[in-house]
Order: structure tokens, then sequence, then C-alpha cells
């Protein structure tokens, strides 16, 4: 299964890793307040940016319905 994330933001991976504290600090409080978001955070490294990621639940697939199996009540 694949995870889904939501990006809030981006810091220099130098500051990320001199400040992580503070960082971590801010983004998480960040998240909670606008995103009501208590679980953890994902960092990802990419072209010397540390990009910070919520991690979202899964979608459940809806199940399949065959329309051969279909009766006009259900289309109403």
């Amino acid at each position: 299964m694949e995870q889904r994330l939501k990006k809030i933001g981006q810091v220099k991976a130098t500051t990320f890793n001199k400040q992580f504290d503070t960082v971590y600090d801010y983004w998480k409080k960040r998240a909670q307040d606008e995103f009501n978001y208590f679980d953890d955070l994902k960092f990802i490294k990419e072209h010397n940016q540390i990009f910070i990621y919520l991690i979202l639940p899964p979608i459940e697939k809806p199940e399949h319905i065959d329309p051969k199996k279909w009766n006009d009540d259900d289309l109403c």
C-alpha cells in the first residue's frame, strides 16, 4: 500500500541539521494548529532542501458494483 503525503513546507538542509529541535517544534506546532494533525511528520531530503510532509490516512476504495446486477431501485 502506498503512503499518501501532503507537503506543508520546506527548509534548507543546513538549517535543518543545525537547528533540528527548533525546526521540528515549529512544523509540528504548525501542523497541529493549521491542519489539526497530531501524528508524526515525514521529512524527505532533495537537492539540499528538506521537505516536510503530513502522512495522510489511506483512502478506502469503494466496493465494485457490477452494472449487470443493478436494479431500478439502486438508480434512484
